[in-house]
């Protein structure tokens, strides 16, 4: 085990046990103010010492499992029959007439999620990517159930009319994914896709 992970195990532990040692002695403490006896005194301690080992639970899962707490966003990209795009691309155009309709809660413990088509050319142009902008941790699956294999992105490339793109993978049938274009060369695929 690495330093690091030793230190994480380490607070998680402690996080948990000052939780229990807090809320048992507050237990404690509001049943000899009540006048409880001995014995349900310390009873009163446990209970409390257990809920405040939950506590302590879920601010270990809060600080070191967010992805537990809050999972990432879920975009579906439903593609056409014989789709073979190595690269998607994902422009965030305010001139675009499509949108992400991003649904569900964003209470902890729940996914919000959207749904997206894309056209044979592999560039999908949407007015904002909402819960999508700058998530590395975005979890995309393919209507045809390709594996998804990396995603990147960064601010709109020059002359696209985009304000920020995401690059979405997903392997070629031999299962390797070509080098994803970046700056000019990405601008200039994106231009030859659409048609420009």
């Amino acid at each position: 085990m690495g330093g690091l992970a030793a230190a994480i195990l380490i607070v998680a532990m402690l996080m948990v046990a000052v939780g229990f040692a807090i809320a048992c002695w507050l237990g404690r403490k509001f049943a000899r103010m009540r006048g409880w006896p001995p014995s349900r005194v310390g009873l009163a301690g446990v209970l409390a010492g257990l809920g405040g080992m939950a506590i302590g639970a879920a601010a270990v899962a809060a600080t070191f499992l967010e992805s537990s707490w809050s999972p990432p966003p879920r975009l579906e990209i439903a593609v056409p029959s014989g789709y073979d795009r190595p690269w998607t691309v994902l422009l965030e155009d305010p001139r675009a007439p499509a949108t992400l309709d991003w649904r569900g809660s964003s209470l902890p413990l729940a996914q919000r999620h959207a749904r997206v088509a894309a056209p044979l050319s592999g560039v999908i142009r949407v007015r904002a990517l909402g819960e999508a902008s700058g998530r590395g941790d975005l979890e995309v699956v393919w209507s045809d159930g390709a594996p998804h294999n990396g995603t990147g992105g960064g601010p709109g490339p020059a002359g696209t009319g985009a304000t920020a793109y995401l690059l979405l993978g997903r392997p070629l049938t031999d299962g390797t994914l070509p080098e994803a274009p970046s700056g000019a060369e990405l601008a200039a695929e994106i231009a030859t896709r659409d048609g420009r």
